[in-house]
């Protein structure tokens, strides 16, 4: 129900890579305009990797809805690779992504999942690969609908999910995505 994406930070020295997960809105337009328009800095840009895995991202960092912070989880930290090629050779095949970003030389960019059948594959030879890495403001789609787009839609039509079984079944066993509109952040 979310567009899934990875949000990484690529050390200038070392070229490491540290890398979190990020559940909603990760489409160009979604994650991306919000990278571009208030985490284009290497200072900002490291602010989101100190909190681990995050619902989503807000315009601050405490309008991010982080896992560990914010949902009283543990915080799964950052993880490391050693480069940039380490990060993707890892994120092979991975299907369920759908995007990867990644600050490096100053500014973000974007990789994009794609899939793809294979004539002669077992079960239709389904394969999943990413594009080369792009600047986030080059990308087609961040281009056609960075201003046509809701902020935070999908967490939006999530919460509006939650409020609805709230109020049809209880309080029973119902997760808030966390954009909630005043509701609980998770009722039990």
């Amino acid at each position: 129900m979310s567009t899934r994406s990875n949000i990484a930070i690529e050390d200038p020295k070392t070229k490491k890579v540290k890398v979190i997960y990020v559940h909603s809105d990760g489409y160009p337009y979604g994650v991306g305009k919000c990278l571009v328009d208030h985490y284009n800095n290497p200072e900002l840009a490291k602010l989101l990797f100190n909190y681990g895995d995050a619902s989503y991202l807000g315009d601050t960092i405490e309008e991010c809805s982080f896992y560990g912070r914010d949902w009283d989880r543990d915080i799964t930290p950052a993880k490391t690779y050693r480069n940039e090629y380490m990060y993707m050779a890892d994120m092979r095949g991975d299907i369920h992504i759908e995007y990867l970003y990644i600050f490096k030389d100053n500014r973000w960019h974007v990789s994009t999942g794609k899939t793809t059948t294979m004539k002669d594959g077992y079960d239709d030879g389904f394969l999943g690969y990413f594009t080369k890495f792009e600047p986030v403001s080059l990308n087609k789609e961040y281009i056609k609908y960075k201003d046509k787009h809701e902020k935070h839609a999908e967490v939006k039509m999530i919460s509006g999910l939650t409020k609805m079984l709230t109020k049809n079944f209880g309080q029973d066993n119902i997760t808030v995505q966390s954009f909630t509109q005043g509701l609980p952040k998770k009722s039990n």
